[in-house]
């Protein structure tokens, strides 16, 4: 979603210029926190995740977007989106580091 309103609605853009998401070159992170308690102590706990638009070429196989040359871009999400990275990071819970990776490449607009 953009922060602009370009076509006079009075509402923020959804893919402005484009039919959907797809192709438009979209991309989102969420990070979210928060704090559990573990025996009378109180343990932090993070959760990380970028999301891209699949680009027009992109194919949607079992649930994963992949590139037009058959590499993995990531799970599928809201129909029009990748999964390229996600990081969880709960002591209480052993949970630490890379949950996923994109072999495509986790980076933000180095896909579309």
């Amino acid at each position: 979603m953009s922060n602009l309103d370009c076509d006079g609605d009075t509402k923020l853009d959804r893919h402005f210029g484009y039919s959907s998401y797809i192709g438009s070159g979209a991309w989102l992170t969420n990070e979210q926190s928060g704090k559990v308690d573990v025996g009378g102590k109180s343990k932090q706990w993070t959760y990380f995740v970028k999301i891209v638009a699949a680009d027009s070429t992109d194919k949607l196989i079992n649930g994963k977007w992949y590139t037009s040359a058959g590499q993995e871009i990531g799970v599928a999400i809201w129909g029009e989106f990748a999964v390229v990275q996600e990081v969880y990071n709960d002591p209480s819970a052993g949970a630490h580091g890379i949950l996923y990776k994109s072999p495509a490449g986790p980076g933000l607009g180095n896909l579309n």
